[in-house]
């Protein structure tokens, strides 16, 4: 359950980190169903209510539907009888469709632009059809209605008047005579079933006795007599049986179980585009490509985030984060360090500051060095900030810039870079004085600085000389602990240079800007060079989501108010 809680918790975070790329999805997804609405030719739909009755399967229904076992076979087929390819072409070619440029495809258009609809529990359906003209819409509507009834009614009819034809001549025809003694009240009846199988009897015996005498012999003639008898009797019964069925059929003729209830009528206005509702699709789809692109962005993120992306991806212990400062342009980057009040920034420097006293538990005193992987990840920022802490507990402290390439901490500090380590190699005894060259922080008592200098044509050679190793021992001497803001490792092997005379770092990564490939490589070289490394910085660390994310107990320091000096 407790995994669940966490899981759900990054889930809100990752939609709340990324809130502003999802509303602004929402809002081309807005823009874009408002654009299709614009531009979207409308269309017009109009609705034709037919009902269409179960023919009476008790009766003689000589159409072809009169074999259907069960009322939802029937009406099926009567749907799809309504989207006939012969319907439909009956009706494209009355109404001339193949001018309009909606239809000019032929016949497949209009079945795309017919929708047959029954309505549940009736025997009612809608025929429905949809055109850019609303006048057409109504007119395709009707029109194949009310094909589909007359359809209907020439089939019966076309059919009844067949029987009725063979059973009003005279002289009937084979073919005729056939088609009455086929029709099922005539084959089914059980009376003439028997007087069929009596004139079979009587022809049978007739058979055995014509084999023995001749035509005139009595019993011949009796068997013929009684023969003609029962055919007589077979064709009265076939002819009362007809005429029921003429009887039948002539009162199908006056009807039709197909009508029309409610024609089409021309629609006022369009039924597509839906406006409201594709904007709502607009919105919905905007939302859920903004959560997919975050979750994405998320997945493919190779930045350094916290805590578990420290001993994960670089395998480095945590020492702490620096919450983002965004100073005002008259305020100093360690400004914070020097004021009392609920200062993030400050309560993270210092926190990072007792936890280097267990980093540096088996050489309190040692000196160490700051890099990161890149220019621009708050190595500086933060170096100058820590400096300031540990002069505020009492120490020593000399914060040396260790870039002879890009020095910055001469303008943070607001110093001059005449004095400073490349005046080291200059002949002048003066100038080349370290005391001469170290100054003070004139708002940070204990303090001292000592800045790169003036730029060198070979920065990377001097760091290398015995110059360096002296200094370093001159001013253990003279200071408690020794600070370098060192250079950048990629691309350039400074850091690795001032490692072979301070074997021990801290290691700074901009919170969700430096990559973990980048920053692994740069730890990598560290590690292969021998030098140690203390731990893992996060700097310029912005809270986000419901809360302060992996490091919420920052928002607990409301207790460092003014009163509690």
């Amino acid at each position: 359950m407790e995994n669940e809680e966490i899981d759900l918790s990054e889930f809100v975070n990752v939609l709340f980190k990324r809130l502003g790329l999802i509303v602004a999805m929402m809002l081309l997804g807005v823009v874009v169903a408002f654009l299709f609405n614009m531009f979207s030719r409308p269309v017009y739909e109009a609705s034709t209510l037919l009902m269409i009755n179960r023919e009476d399967a008790g009766k003689l229904d000589a159409n072809r539907y009169s074999s259907f076992t069960n009322e939802e076979d029937y009406y099926r087929t009567q749907y799809q009888l309504l989207e006939s390819r012969s319907l439909l072409e009956q009706v494209y070619k009355e109404l001339e469709l193949k001018q309009y440029e909606q239809f000019a495809g032929g016949v497949g258009t209009l079945r795309r632009a017919i929708k047959i609809i029954p309505i549940m529990r009736s025997r009612l359906v809608n025929v429905r059809a949809r055109a850019y003209d609303p006048q057409l819409a109504a007119d395709i509507s009707n029109t194949l209605s009310k094909d589909f009834v007359e359809d209907n009614l020439n089939n019966r009819v076309l059919m009844g008047k067949d029987i009725i034809r063979a059973l009003e001549s005279k002289e009937k025809s084979a073919e005729q005579q056939e088609l009455l003694n086929s029709m099922p009240q005539v084959v089914n009846s059980d009376f003439i079933k028997s007087l069929k199988k009596e004139a079979s009897d009587l022809q049978r015996q007739k058979a055995q006795l014509t084999a023995k005498y001749t035509s005139r012999h009595p019993e011949v003639v009796a068997i013929e007599q009684q023969l003609d008898s029962v055919r007589n009797q077979i064709n009265v019964e076939t002819r009362r049986l007809v005429e029921s069925i003429k009887i039948e059929l002539s009162g199908q003729f006056s009807g039709n179980n197909v009508r029309i209830i409610d024609p089409a009528v021309t629609p006022r206005g369009p039924v597509l585009p839906r406006k409201m509702i594709n904007l709502v699709i607009g919105l919905a789809g905007g939302l859920l490509l903004g959560v997919v692109i975050s979750f994405g962005l998320e997945f493919f993120d190779q930045s350094v985030k916290n805590s578990e992306d420290l001993d994960s991806k670089l395998g480095l212990a945590f020492l702490g984060v620096v919450p983002f400062d965004k100073m005002k342009k008259q305020e100093s980057e360690y400004g914070t360090l020097l004021k009392t009040g609920n200062f993030l920034k400050a309560e993270g420097v210092r926190n990072i500051r007792a936890m280097l006293d267990f980093a540096l538990a088996d050489a309190p005193n040692a000196p160490f060095l700051i890099t990161s992987s890149l220019q621009g990840e708050g190595k500086s920022n933060f170096s100058s900030n820590l400096a300031v802490a540990l002069a505020q507990t009492g120490k020593r402290v000399l914060l040396i810039d260790g870039d002879l390439r890009r020095s910055r901490l001469h303008r943070v500090f607001k110093l001059s870079m005449e004095k400073g380590m490349s005046n080291f190699w200059d002949p002048n005894p003066k100038k080349s004085d370290y005391a001469f060259n170290v100054q003070p922080v004139a708002d940070v008592p204990n303090l001292f600085l000592l800045t790169s200098g003036v730029r060198p044509p070979n920065p990377t050679e001097l760091l290398g000389t015995p110059k360096m190793n002296d200094f370093l021992a001159w001013a253990q001497k003279h200071y408690d602990q020794i600070v370098v803001d060192c250079p950048a490792l990629l691309p350039v092997a400074d850091t690795l240079l001032w490692g072979k005379l301070i074997p021990r770092a801290i290691f700074v990564i901009r919170y969700g800007k430096t990559n973990a490939k980048l920053a692994k490589t740069a730890v990598d070289k560290l590690k292969k060079a021998g030098i140690k490394i203390l731990g893992g910085v996060i700097g310029c660390y912005q809270p986000e989501g419901l809360s302060y994310g992996k490091y919420g107990y920052y928002k607990s320091y409301h207790y460092y108010s003014s009163d509690d000096k």
